[in-house]
């Protein structure tokens, strides 16, 4: 599974806008990493952080679906306006068509953001989102390390046969991606494209690290040459 469109821009922007939208006032990031973070997990650190007041769990549930609904339109009339910019990093697209080209691979999405967003992120960053037919999303859990059984559980359904952990791989450049496959006992391959170094990184006990994708062969050799995975 790939992570493969990274946002440029107004960091946080069109999250923050959603939830000052909904709460009424403007909203800042006071501190919060969204790094690796889904977006459920994000918008209740950004209440908390801003002190907005909530009546109960009812009440919250209610401003979270409301920042939900609001989020992909925001969105997209951002990237409409050039407001909000996205851009597949080095190596991202040919990686994904080599990819797609293997009948051996099929790929997936695994991501803290919501999979009304996708097809808005993928897209501006030039990237087909229909080749990802199955994912696990920010929507589907706020803790991110509960998506790789989403995730599984929905390839399975799609191909109507069972995979075992060991042939999964998670691509991200975050240590909570690292986490999220390792918790598993699935592969990943974590890159230092983000806001963590190839070091940072390791610390996380990643299958693979490397600087970029920008290597497509190299990728396709971690993933692929030793054989166990053809």
């Amino acid at each position: 599974m790939t992570r493969s469109a990274h946002k440029s821009g107004i960091a946080g922007g069109p999250l923050l806008q959603a939830v000052s939208d909904v709460v009424g006032r403007p909203i800042s990031k006071q501190g919060c990493s969204f790094a690796g973070k889904t977006d459920t997990a994000n918008v209740r650190a950004l209440l908390t952080a801003n002190e907005v007041v909530v009546d109960g769990p009812e009440a919250k549930a209610d401003i979270e679906h409301r920042v939900f609904q609001a989020l992909p339109k925001i969105m997209e009339a951002g990237v409409n306006e050039g407001v909000f910019r996205y851009e597949a990093l080095p190596g991202v697209k040919a990686l994904v068509a080599a990819l797609h080209a293997r009948s051996d691979v099929v790929q997936g999405l695994l991501t803290g953001n919501l999979e009304a967003c996708c097809p808005v992120k993928l897209g501006a960053a030039g990237i087909d989102h229909s080749i990802f037919p199955f994912g696990a999303f920010g929507s589907d859990s706020a803790d991110r390390n509960t998506l790789l059984p989403v995730a599984v559980s929905k390839y399975e359904a799609l191909m109507g046969e069972t995979i075992s952990p060991d042939r999964v791989v998670v691509i991200g450049d975050t240590p909570a991606d690292v986490e999220c496959a390792t918790t598993h006992g699935a592969r990943c391959l974590a890159v230092a494209s983000g806001s963590y170094s190839c070091a940072q990184l390791e610390g996380a006990n990643p299958t693979y690290c490397l600087q970029d994708l920008s290597d497509v062969q190299t990728v396709l050799g971690l993933l692929f040459d030793d054989g166990q995975y053809e």
